[in-house]
């Protein structure tokens, strides 16, 4: 088999297997807040369906696993791959990251500084984040391509706060061609109500969020695991011109909700409305986590 049919094998079985798996995942499609709680694993299974602004619309899917290494740092890896009406179903690339909180306890607000290699190729069209000007939908031929390699260094400044079970977050965006150097930046904010079973708690010597409450599970069908919420995500320009140029950036907003089926079971969907002409119409996000805790680390009760 080809190395790029063996990585679309890899991504199907993660996809496929990551329900074995034993913390919930960001509510947040494409903004981050938190770091991963320490020696947890974290697997999220994502995907978009897009209405294309041009051409035919398309599935994409990304898998991401992400480990706390610490309470501040995270480390993680993302496969992407997309499916466009009509064509054979491709490989999109990869994408290694790692972010660090800085300030060990809580305050007002709480920065992280994010960095992340993507080594993608021109078909990859799964929304991660957006940046500069235009459109992304595929206009060259698929075979092409996929052999054209994207090599971008991505880099995030992060603030966030929690007000009880509510998150307000923000994300300043840089993505630097490796290649060409040339900055395209773009934002990510939202604001999340956790649902009420699976709140965290806030402490004041962690690294943001501490375990969760024993409580008893509510009934199936109960408000109480319902999280809800906002987020939009937008492009700013680049190195020669930043700002918001509304008509040529792509520009998106939409509810966010999750919903908690067990303690580490989650289900997250957005449906998510393109803002300007050059954005795609429409944009169905969804996914599920599933985490373990205390990987290295597990006791004997």
């Amino acid at each position: 088999m080809q190395p790029r049919k063996h990585c679309l094998f890899l991504l199907l079985f993660i996809f496929t297997v990551g329900g074995v798996l034993d913390a919930q995942m960001d509510p947040y499609f494409t903004a981050i807040s938190h770091p991963v709680p320490q020696d947890t694993l974290m697997v999220m299974l994502l995907s978009d369906f897009q209405s294309a602004q041009t051409g035919r619309n398309f599935f994409t899917g990304m898998s991401m696993t992400e480990y706390g290494l610490t309470p501040r740092w995270t480390v993680g890896f993302m496969l992407e791959g997309q499916k466009i009406f009509g064509l054979p179903t491709t490989y999109g690339g990869l994408r290694v990251n790692s972010y660090f909180r800085v300030f060990p306890h809580d305050h007002l607000l709480n920065f992280t500084v994010y960095g992340e290699y993507e080594g993608l190729n021109e078909a990859g069209l799964y929304k991660m984040e957006v940046a500069g000007f235009g459109g992304e939908n595929l206009s060259s031929p698929l075979a092409e391509a996929r052999r054209t390699p994207v090599r971008t260094f991505e880099q995030r400044a992060i603030a966030y706060h929690d007000w009880g079970r509510t998150n307000l977050t923000f994300n300043f965006i840089n993505e630097t061609g490796i290649e060409s150097g040339e900055n395209d930046f773009g934002y990510a904010w939202g604001v999340f109500r956790q649902p009420a079973w699976m709140a965290m708690d806030v402490g004041k010597d962690t690294a943001g969020m501490a375990g969760m409450a024993d409580k008893s599970a509510p009934s199936v069908f109960s408000l109480r695991r319902l999280g809800y919420g906002l987020e939009m995500i937008g492009a700013l320009g680049n190195t020669n011109q930043f700002g918001f140029d509304w008509p040529r950036q792509q520009q998106y907003v939409g509810p966010a909700f999750s919903y908690a089926v067990s303690r580490h079971w989650s289900v997250h969907v957005e449906p998510t409305l393109g803002l300007s002409g050059v954005s795609d119409p429409f944009v169905l996000r969804m996914g599920v986590g599933y985490s373990i805790d205390h990987l290295l680390h597990r006791s004997v009760r």
